[in-house]
C-alpha cells in the first residue's frame, strides 16, 4: 500500500485571494467612477436645458446599473473562494500552474 500523496497549498484558492484583495481595494472607485460626472451635469455648474437634462438622466442610469454590477463582484470571488481546498495535490497544483 502506498502513502498518499502529500497535500499542498492550492494556488488556485491563492490566486482568488489575491485577486479578492486587489479588487476590495478597487471597489470604492468603480462605484464612484461615473459620480463627478453625474453631479456635474445634473448640478447645471457644466451645462444646462433639455439635453443636459437627458445626459444627467442617463449617466444617473449609468452610475446606479454600475454600482449594482460592482456589488456583486466580491461575493462572486467570496463564493469561488469558499469552492476552493485549501489543499490539493501536488500534481493538481502542478496541473493549475502549467496552465493543464
Amino acid at each position: 500500500m502506498t502513502d498518499p500523496e502529500p497535500k499542498v497549498d492550492n494556488p488556485k484558492r491563492k490566486d482568488l485571494e489575491q485577486l479578492r484583495r486587489d479588487l476590495a481595494k478597487e471597489v470604492e472607485q468603480l462605484r464612484k467612477a461615473l459620480k463627478g460626472p453625474t453631479e456635474d451635469i445634473g448640478g447645471d455648474k457644466v451645462w444646462v436645458g433639455k439635453n443636459a437634462r437627458a445626459w444627467h438622466r442617463e449617466l444617473q442610469g449609468r452610475h446606479k446599473k454600475l454600482g449594482e454590477q460592482v456589488d456583486k463582484l466580491l461575493p462572486v470571488v467570496d463564493a469561488a473562494i469558499r469552492n476552493e481546498p485549501e489543499k490539493v495535490t501536488a500534481a493538481e497544483a502542478r496541473s493549475y500552474t502549467s496552465g493543464a
